[in-house]
């Protein structure tokens, strides 16, 4: 196994296998890593994990900053009291740390990074205070992969392994592959058919994932 650090594009893939529920044994397996160096990840970059976040964003700018200066981590407590109101007030809104911290450059010339946004709420939160709950994720659950054998079945579904076996030969018109495409935000569909033998294509859309199924 090659020796590496774990970059950005590793941190985004292990919050999106989370997300689907998937295992740490899984995510270390697909990425090259043991599952203690992921566990370890997800231990050491979690800041918020009130509910089980974990958030690829602010995981690489964290380890950025821990990186170019060892005491950032302490920065939260540098907050001036002006800068604390502003930050409460966009928070009371719902606004995202990574927003807030923008806002603060771009309106006040105030530059407070999103991380120390987080370590400031994290150390609320542990003084009891809740400003946590005003996080736009703040107890939002991941949402659990669905394993194959619960997920809703075709009715009177033919197995491709019925199919008929000059199908494979692709020399007859009329045995076609179909695939549905979903759309952003699972706002359309498009099924696709393409004959296996000259590779006719016929499209259709629909707002509706079940239309197509009938």
């Amino acid at each position: 196994m090659i020796y590496r650090h774990l970059n950005e594009k590793d941190r985004f893939y292990i919050e999106q296998r989370l997300s689907e529920g998937d295992s740490l044994r899984s995510i270390a397996r697909a990425l090259g890593f043991s599952p203690s160096t992921i566990s370890r990840e997800i231990k050491r970059h979690t800041p918020i994990d009130f509910k089980g976040l974990y958030c690829h964003r602010l995981t690489s700018r964290c380890a950025q900053e821990k990186r170019a200066n060892a005491k950032q981590g302490q920065a939260f407590q540098q907050i001036s009291e002006e800068e604390k109101m502003l930050i409460h007030q966009r928070l009371s809104t719902h606004t995202s740390p990574d927003v807030i911290s923008q806002e603060l450059i771009r309106e006040h010339n105030i530059q407070v990074s999103e991380s120390t946004i987080y370590r400031y709420i994290y150390d609320d939160r542990e003084r009891g205070g809740e400003l946590y709950k005003n996080l736009p994720h703040s107890g939002k659950p991941y949402k659990k992969k669905v394993s194959r054998g619960d997920q809703t079945k075709i009715p009177n579904r033919v197995g491709i392994e019925q199919r008929p076996a000059i199908a494979d030969e692709k020399t007859e018109f009329g045995h076609f592959e179909i695939d549905t495409v979903v759309g952003r935000d699972h706002q359309s569909y498009l099924l696709t058919l393409v004959d296996k033998a000259n590779g006719t294509t016929l499209r259709a859309r629909s707002e509706q994932k079940r239309t197509l199924a009938q």
